[in-house]
């Protein structure tokens, strides 16, 4: 399975739902690939619509709001898809399943980018864990577990980065680079969230390109 899809969206359906709602579902809370083993011409159309994935069958697992954030971020973190149960009902969500959705998609709005196309990383962090942009090698991903301490050090980098950032409003963090070691203070960020993440950026030769003026 492509390694973007962080998250896969598995339909139980017990009756006949309307898949082009249950795909756009998906695609909007940010996941990038379905299954399910019923209703499968109408989930292919509508995938080929919304331009997701629809992968085949595979074991999943059932979750709650209460626990499918931290599921799904301790499974990217050892690399792994999270394949989650959701049951549709005579074409509708149960309140437990909609709160489940909401919430993720609550998270994946804020990072769900960095949450797809993160992969691990050789650097590491005195809190949480650090994932690497596959395709953007130079953007550097810290999940933090919530309390949040007031600093972190990442350590392996080899130069001192461009910019550091909390993801949620690109909200600027002051850091320190000495001797590879990466001191980033931490301020509280806008909402509250199970596990935060702060992005780091490299130097990039297009940032040395000077602002052209007419």
């Amino acid at each position: 399975m492509n390694p973007d899809f962080a998250i896969v969206l598995n339909y139980q359906l017990n009756d006949k739902a309307d898949a082009d709602f249950l795909v756009k579902t998906a695609r909007n809370i940010g996941a990038r690939a379905v299954m399910t083993d019923r209703q499968t011409e109408d989930f292919k159309t509508a995938c080929a619509k919304y331009t997701i994935f629809l992968a085949n069958p595979e074991n999943s697992t059932d979750l709650t709001k209460d626990n499918v954030i931290d599921t799904m971020v301790n499974n990217r973190k050892a690399g792994k898809t999270t394949i989650i149960n959701v049951p549709v009902e005579a074409g509708k969500f149960s309140a437990a399943t909609q709160a489940m959705l909401d919430t993720i998609n609550d998270w994946m709005h804020q990072f769900g980018h960095a949450f797809n196309e993160g992969k691990t990383s050789a650097l590491t962090s005195s809190d949480g864990f650090i994932l690497e942009n596959r395709h953007a090698n130079y953007q550097k991903y810290v999940f933090l577990p919530s309390p949040l301490p007031d600093k972190i050090v990442v350590e392996g980098l080899v130069e001192e980065p461009n910019r550091v950032e909390w993801i949620e409003h690109r909200t600027d963090l002051d850091f320190n680079y000495k001797d590879q070691k990466l001191t980033i203070n931490l301020v509280k960020p806008d909402d509250e969230f199970a596990w935060q993440v702060l992005r780091i950026q490299a130097h990039r030769p297009e940032d040395d390109i000077l602002e052209t003026k007419f």
